[in-house]
């Protein structure tokens, strides 16, 4: 079986980038305004070249780099410049994003602290859209 491999590298960021995207992402990596990692996803605002801030999430489908951005090239779906600036602060910070499997520990705890009636709505709400939690839930009874 071969490992698994969730390594972030300028590499990976050129290739899902694409050289135009890549090269100007370079030059926006003093435009990162905040960025945290959390459980399974690196989350971030990065200052547009129109002075907006754009939200840009990073994770990990599998072996596969997603990104996604709320900048109009984002929006299309394509790996902008602002994912690529994100991924190389991590770098320079010698972080990287979480693996698709990490504990979510964050989740863990929040879940810890809702009511039962709390989570119950949640997670009907979610069942009722997804059939194959409903039928999990209903054959575990």
């Amino acid at each position: 079986m071969t490992p698994v491999s969730t390594t972030l590298t300028t590499e990976l960021l050129l290739h899902r980038a694409g050289t135009k995207s890549y090269w100007r992402g370079l030059t926006y990596r003093e435009a990162v305004l905040s960025l945290r990692v959390h459980s399974r996803h690196v989350a971030a605002r990065v200052r547009g070249g129109d002075e907006d801030a754009y939200v840009v999430e990073l994770s990990w489908s599998g072996t596969h780099l997603v990104g996604s951005c709320s900048c109009p090239h984002g929006s299309e779906g394509f790996f902008c410049k602002h994912c690529v600036a994100v991924g190389l602060v991590l770098l320079d910070r010698g972080q990287t994003v979480p693996p698709p499997d990490a504990e979510d520990v964050e989740l863990k705890d929040v879940l810890r602290s809702l009511p039962p009636d709390v989570l119950r709505d949640l997670l009907y709400e979610q069942a009722a859209k997804d059939l194959k939690l409903r039928a999990r839930i209903i054959s575990s009874f």
